[in-house]
């Protein structure tokens, strides 16, 4: 008697490790046909026909659920006054700052801010956003459908949740230590796998609550050249820069020329000349000795 309890038990573990692994439905399933060659008790068939058409009407009656991005390049009056206002209108609109960076130059301060408000205030939020700027350079809103994985996650977990409960019952009625490890194993990867599930869950949950933006800021010192009746100032100087570097760079060529082959080859040119003359010069004192 031991012994047939053993051995069903161990059939059951094997039977619900094989029914999660090849009953998890796709985003909108249809109910699942138990595989040939391998039936369910009815029971069991039951229950997972059961969750399969929760899965299907809830998956008809889920509300969409989107992650909204938006991007936004705007040019401002002051920095620092801009990335006061965005964090006021964050905390007005229940949102919070993810993260901020600051940049300063000689002309001024750019920026940049990212910032997570509730997805049916994105467009407050971006309509006041461009009632700060002076001109918009770049906007980009984008929406991403996470509805699909998110009923397929919610019917995994109900899966899971049915495979979990039957494992418990198992280890309640298991008597052999054997048995009792087997289905215990069995047991804690099931309650992992619920808890990998739940977290993804939670995390399309937050995504698609709040709505991210990031914005860039930068001054209009920065943004716009000064120009007098067609005079590009700042272009003048960098040309100006650039042909005194040009200059510059062919002094510093040429002398290292001169250094490395120019004086080394008059060198060479110069020594039998030398030796000439000096031979020469002796020949002729020791002609006037004689």
């Amino acid at each position: 008697m031991k012994r047939h309890l053993i051995f069903v038990i161990w059939v059951a573990v094997l039977a619900l490790a094989a029914g999660g692994c090849a009953v998890r439905p796709a985003p909108t399933p249809a109910p699942a046909q138990p595989q040939a060659g391998a039936p369910l008790p009815a029971g069991e068939k039951a229950a997972y026909a059961g969750l399969d058409a929760a899965a299907v009407a809830n998956a008809a009656s889920t509300e969409r659920m989107v992650v909204r991005t938006a991007s936004l390049d705007l040019i401002v009056p002051d920095t620092d006054r801009a990335l006061a206002d965005i964090q006021s209108l964050a905390r007005e609109l229940d949102g919070y700052v993810v993260s901020m960076e600051a940049y300063q130059y000689q002309e001024g301060r750019q920026a940049t801010v990212t910032f997570r408000v509730p997805a049916d205030a994105l467009d407050t939020a971006l309509e006041r956003l461009r009632a700060m700027a002076t001109t918009v350079r770049r906007e980009s809103v984008s929406g991403q459908d996470v509805t699909d994985e998110y009923v397929d996650l919610e019917s995994r977990l109900r899966h899971l949740q049915a495979k979990e409960k039957q494992l418990l019952e198992f280890l309640d009625r298991a008597e052999d230590t054997e048995a009792v490890l087997a289905v215990y194993e069995q047991l804690s990867q099931t309650q992992a796998e619920i808890e990998q599930v739940k977290g993804r869950m939670q995390y399309l949950q937050n995504q698609a609550a709040l709505a991210t933006v990031t914005v860039s800021l930068t001054p209009d010192v920065m943004a716009q050249p000064l120009e007098t009746g067609g005079w590009n100032l700042p272009g003048t100087v960098r040309s100006a820069v650039e042909a005194l570097l040009d200059v510059l760079e062919f002094f510093v060529k040429a002398l290292i020329y001169i250094v490395i082959v120019v004086l080394p080859a008059l060198i060479l040119l110069a020594l039998p000349i030398v030796a000439i003359v000096l031979l020469v010069r002796w020949l002729v004192r020791r002609r006037r000795r004689k």
